[in-house]
């Protein structure tokens, strides 16, 4: 009898340890995948649909706060994957505004994609450049290199770029036109919002250069110095690399300055009047006409109403969503056009690695496909084509007339240089630098 009572506690508390240990299972985060540097410390649930993730990369000195939106019914089928939306909060924002700000779960309550809403602070969605030290912070590396491969690792997205897409107001209105244009390869659809779309602006360059100002009271600007850098800021402002938007699905939507109170505005946003209608929308315009003159096709609407407001922002979002959503499942295409300052950089599976010795500036690429391209730019220039080819099997490279053979990689890849004349020495736009440009037809083909 003693026995059967020893058992019996015995049992008792075996159970009580269980189910503490279940329970404690239950309740701890899961085991999320790291990707390139970047590792998810920990996840709180905001809501029943909104999580928390605390990131720590070495693209920032600190950790960062990403806020991730699970549609409705994610739950519901294990099984079924989603689309992925990032948007791109402006200066006075941060992560948690998409949620908070402009109630976004109500917005998205019947819109099948995934939100993830990181934080920019005042950076521009872009790297600093820090005296030509880099480093952190590094908004654009982070978003483009290591949050969307983290939210693909972690969550149960599609993906593929088909699937992908990007919109922002204000400040991120220019970080999703300009993430947009210098990577046309992540994202099928972008959208604007009231955002800053052409930094080229006489009044627009000095606002940017002083955004630091707001986060580091010794900042330099981000791009560095205009009339030093003139180049870096051609190569991030969404106006001027227009021409790689071509094959994104384009939404482009602005205020008018003028408040609204029947729209939701109060004397409150009279302040955003000014800035909606004396800076963003001339911005918006210009932005909109090269679209344009380029042929570029996109979604234009501005309201007839609007200061920079959150009631303006609301509707903006709202009226992009179905856009977004049929922009989703459409193909890469066969060819395109890319120009990029970067001395190396990854599109659509092409690589490129400028010559070592060539100063900044633009490098262009038109009517990309397997079959070749045009290049334009100044020395030794290094290509790598995507796995398109049959491995370990000779393809013909023909520049300019002259034909080569080059063995595929084991993995279909073809690696081969270009010659466009001698290296520019002096950094394009930089006073008293000549940057001459040479022009080279490539064909591609394998028996």
């Amino acid at each position: 009898m003693p026995t059967k009572r020893r058992s019996t506690l015995f049992d008792f508390i075996f159970a009580l340890a269980g189910g503490a240990i279940l329970s404690a299972a239950a309740a701890a985060p899961p085991a999320y995948v790291d990707v390139a540097g970047a590792h998810i410390v920990s996840q709180s649930q905001l809501t029943a649909r909104t999580l928390a993730l605390t990131i720590a990369t070495p693209s920032f000195s600190a950790n960062t706060v990403v806020e991730v939106t699970l549609p409705t019914g994610y739950d519901a089928d294990p099984h079924k994957s989603w689309p992925v939306t990032y948007y791109l909060a402006g200066t006075n924002r941060d992560h948690t505004a998409f949620r908070a700000v402009y109630n976004g779960e109500n917005l998205t309550a019947s819109y099948p994609s995934i939100i993830v809403s990181p934080n920019a602070d005042a950076g521009m969605w872009s790297d600093w450049l820090n005296l030509g030290a880099g480093g952190p912070p590094m908004y654009e590396t982070f978003v483009s290199a290591q949050l969307i491969p983290l939210i693909d690792a972690n969550f149960r997205t599609i993906a593929t770029r088909s699937q992908r897409a990007v919109m922002g107001e204000s400040m991120g209105g220019y970080g999703a036109m300009m993430m947009a244009a210098r990577h046309p390869d992540l994202f099928v659809a972008a959208s604007s919002l009231s955002g800053a779309v052409d930094t080229s602006f006489t009044q627009s360059a000095p606002v940017t250069n002083v955004l630091r100002l707001l986060t580091d009271a010794l900042a330099t600007p981000i791009y560095g110095l205009w009339p030093l850098e003139e180049l870096r800021w051609h190569g991030h402002n969404p106006a001027d690399l227009a021409d790689n938007l071509r094959d994104v699905r384009l939404q482009v939507r602005v205020g008018t300055g003028t408040l609204d109170m029947s729209h939701g505005e109060t004397l409150a946003d009279v302040g955003g009047c000014v800035l909606e209608g004396a800076g963003i929308v001339p911005e918006t315009l210009s932005f909109h006409d090269k679209l344009g003159m380029l042929g570029i096709p996109h979604t234009w609407q501005q309201y007839g109403w609007g200061c920079h407001s959150p009631a303006l922002f609301g509707q903006e979002i709202s009226d992009t969503l179905p856009g977004l959503l049929a922009a989703f499942g459409t193909p890469a295409p066969a060819s395109f056009d890319y120009r990029s300052f970067e001395p190396a950089f990854t599109v659509y599976g092409w690589s490129v690695s400028a010559d070592p010795a060539r100063a900044l500036e633009f490098l262009a690429m038109k009517d990309v496909s397997s079959q070749g391209l045009t290049i334009a730019g100044s020395g030794t220039t290094q290509l790598t084509t995507p796995p398109v080819f049959t491995p370990s099997r000779p393809v013909t490279v023909v520049i300019d007339g002259e034909a080569r053979s080059v063995m595929a990689m084991p993995d279909g890849r073809v690696a081969f240089a270009v010659q466009l004349g001698a290296p520019n020495c002096g950094q394009q736009y930089r006073l008293g630098s000549t940057t001459n440009v040479t022009s080279v037809t490539v064909t591609l083909s394998q028996d």
